[in-house]
């Protein structure tokens, strides 16, 4: 059998093509649920679920009820899914019990092993190395920040409506890379533009509730042109707007990681725009990026992963209130120079 990747999977899928046996694995748990919606849709009739659909945890179930329910045949549904989760809690003697059936699976069964901590340097040893040559194997990876609002627009795209890629990388910056929380923005989305076909730029800003210039994605911005004044204005705001002080930390961190990445991209005379591409941001919002970070020297870099482990530490363990915590870190981005010149 082979491996492959969540977007070959679907590719497959929709082109009917159904293995007997998957084994899914890596980390990024929404894309997996995806999966098996899929293969339920496609296999399941409906109102058949209690009949020809079986679920089943290694922590509470043994391999061979699993297996047995996969050895009967379908009985409102031409094909019978049974899936098994977090079969890396199995002992080894019931994954042994599991390879038996994958050396003569079922073909009226598609059985789905699913496992979050495999990872895919552990499909090279022992019995999963057995497993996932005996399945068709799905590593289901974390998307990369660049890939997210393409995911956004297939999203959206399914749903029969389109996303202007602007609008889509706004609700990226605007909720993060969780995919499941991304979700119930996109519902939100769909319910908000009712019968239209086009979600607008101007549709995401009116849902998540403040506009451009009181965003984070303003904030980060502000940081990078080192505008302290900007910064600590637009950071009382979003605080205001209910932002979680770790989650402000958090896209502050990416936002000096993209700054290293993007100096470094420019020191082997890489393109601008490519440039843009490459660490995640966007041509559209982002076009004077590689300009904004230009006085950014080494040791400053270096220094502001010191503030930010600093004020990380600080929020955590409660050594200053949250928005203190941040106000100083901002003013340290932002270079005494700067600091000296606010008055706030």
């Amino acid at each position: 059998m082979k491996m492959i990747k969540y977007k070959e999977l679907i590719a497959e899928l929709n082109r009917k093509k159904i293995a007997d046996c998957y084994f899914f694995c890596g980390e990024e748990d929404y894309l997996k649920q995806e999966a098996i919606l899929l293969l339920k849709k496609m296999l399941i009739r409906p109102g058949a679920e209690d009949f020809d659909l079986g679920l089943f945890y290694a922590e509470d179930s043994s391999a061979r009820e699993a297996i047995a329910l996969a050895e009967t045949y379908p009985f409102m549904s031409k094909k019978r899914l049974i899936m098994i989760k977090d079969i890396d809690k199995f002992r080894e003697s019931e994954l042994k019990e599991i390879i038996k059936y994958l050396k003569k699976p079922v073909s009226s069964t598609c059985l789905v092993l699913v496992s979050e901590k495999v990872k895919k340097e552990t499909l090279n040893r022992g019995v999963y190395k057995t497993i996932s040559s005996s399945c068709e194997t799905v590593i289901f990876w974390r998307l990369f920040d660049s890939e997210i609002p393409g995911w956004i627009e297939d999203k959206i795209s399914g749903e029969g409506k389109n996303i202007s890629p602007q609008a889509a990388h706004y609700l990226f910056v605007e909720v993060g890379n969780s995919l499941l929380d991304l979700c119930g923005e996109i519902e939100k989305l769909l319910i908000y533009t009712k019968d239209r076909k086009k979600v607008t730029l101007h549709d995401v800003e009116q849902l998540i509730g403040h506009s451009m210039s009181d965003s984070i994605f303003d904030l980060l911005r502000a940081i990078t042109e080192k505008d302290l004044g900007r910064s600590l204005e637009i950071l009382e705001k979003v605080m205001e707007a209910g932002e979680k002080p770790v989650g402000i930390l958090v896209r502050i961190a990416k936002r000096m990681r993209q700054i290293v990445y993007a100096k470094e991209l420019m020191r082997q005379k890489v393109r601008r725009g490519s440039i843009i591409q490459e660490v995640g941001l966007h041509p559209f919002f982002d076009k004077d990026f590689p300009s904004q970070i230009q006085d950014f020297t080494g040791k400053e870099l270096l220094n502001n992963f010191h503030h930010l482990l600093r004020a990380d530490w600080e929020i955590k363990v409660g050594k200053k209130p949250a928005e203190l915590a941040l106000e100083l870190l901002i003013l340290n981005l932002c270079g005494k120079k700067r600091a000296a010149t606010y008055s706030g």
